[in-house]
C-alpha cells in the first residue's frame, strides 16, 4: 500500500517545531524528504518530435510555473544546505511527460531566487510534523506554546467558515487574515470614544495583540497568552501570513473544535 503523503509549508512546520528554518530544513534534506519550491516565472515546453523543417525549430509551449509547486533536484538541496537565501534556482524535476518521454520532450526555465518563504516539505502524513527530541520539545513548548497555536487555528477557522458561510466559497488566506485584522481595527472606534468594546467574534479570549493588514509588507501578527493568576503575559509569540495557505489546507482536512 502506498503512504500517504502531505504537503506542508517550511515556514509553518519550523515554526510549530520551534526550530529556526535552517535547522529544520536540513534535518529533512539529511532524512531524504521531498523538498518543492514556489516559483513565479514560465518555462518552456519543447516538443522535439514536432519540427518546423523550414525552419528546423521543434514546437514549443510555455508553461506558467506558478501552477504549482516544483521538486527540486539533490543539486539545488545542496545550496539549500549550503548557502544563505536567496537562493539561485536554475534546476528543478520536469514535468511527468518530460520524464516519461525524454525523447520528445524538453523542459526548461529560466531560474530565479527563492528564499526560505518558498520551501515546501512533502511529508508521510503518519509521521509527526512536530517529532523532536524530549529537550526541545520542551523549548517549543516554552517559545511558542502549544496552547498558542491550537488557538490560533481556532481564530482562523472561525474567519474562514464565516466567510464560506456568507459567500459559499473558500475564501482566500488573505481574505481570512483581512477579516480578522478588520475587526481589530474596528475597536479604534470604541476606544476613541471610551465605550466598552463588544467581545470579538473571531477571538473571544483576545489571544491576538497586533495584527498587519494584508496591503503591509509581509503581514504578521503578534499573539500573547497571559498568566491566569495576574495580567503579566505568560507567552508570546508572531505569526506570518505566509504561514496560514498551508494551515487552512490542512485545517480543512482536520477541522478544529471551536
Amino acid at each position: 500500500m502506498s503512504e500517504e503523503k502531505e504537503m506542508y509549508s517550511l515556514a509553518e512546520l519550523s515554526e510549530d517545531a520551534g526550530l529556526s528554518w535552517k535547522n529544520y530544513l536540513s534535518k529533512a534534506i539529511r532524512k531524504g524528504l521531498d523538498v518543492f519550491a514556489r516559483l513565479k516565472g514560465q518555462g518552456t515546453l519543447t516538443i522535439l518530435d514536432e519540427v518546423d523543417y523550414e525552419t528546423m525549430q521543434a514546437t514549443f509551449k510555455n508553461v506558467d510555473m506558478k501552477n504549482q509547486l516544483w521538486k527540486l533536484p539533490y543539486s539545488e538541496l545542496e545550496k539549500l544546505m549550503i548557502d544563505m537565501p536567496p537562493w539561485d534556482i536554475t534546476s528543478v524535476v520536469p514535468p511527468d511527460i518530460v520524464q516519461e518521454d525524454p525523447k520528445h520532450f524538453q523542459f526548461q526555465f529560466r531560474g530565479e531566487s527563492i528564499n526560505e518563504n518558498d520551501l515546501f516539505l512533502l511529508i508521510p502524513t503518519d509521521e509527526s510534523v512536530n517529532q523532536t527530541t524530549d529537550e526541545t520539545e520542551h523549548r517549543a513548548i516554552k517559545k511558542i506554546g502549544k496552547r498558542s497555536n491550537k488557538e490560533l487555528h481556532r481564530i482562523f477557522w472561525r474567519a474562514f467558515t464565516s466567510l464560506r458561510d456568507e459567500s459559499g466559497f473558500d475564501p482566500k488566506s488573505k481574505e481570512v487574515w483581512q477579516i480578522i485584522y478588520d475587526e481589530l481595527k474596528a475597536e479604534d472606534q470604541f476606544r476613541e470614544k471610551k465605550e466598552i468594546r463588544p467581545e470579538r467574534t473571531y477571538d473571544p479570549r483576545d489571544h491576538i495583540d497586533v495584527i498587519d493588514s494584508v496591503n503591509m509588507p509581509s503581514p504578521k501578527l503578534q499573539w500573547i497568552i497571559s498568566a491566569t493568576t495576574d495580567s503579566r503575559i505568560s507567552e508570546q509569540g508572531t505569526y506570518s501570513l505566509e504561514s496560514l495557505p498551508a494551515l487552512l489546507s490542512k485545517l480543512k482536512k482536520t477541522p478544529p473544535k471551536v
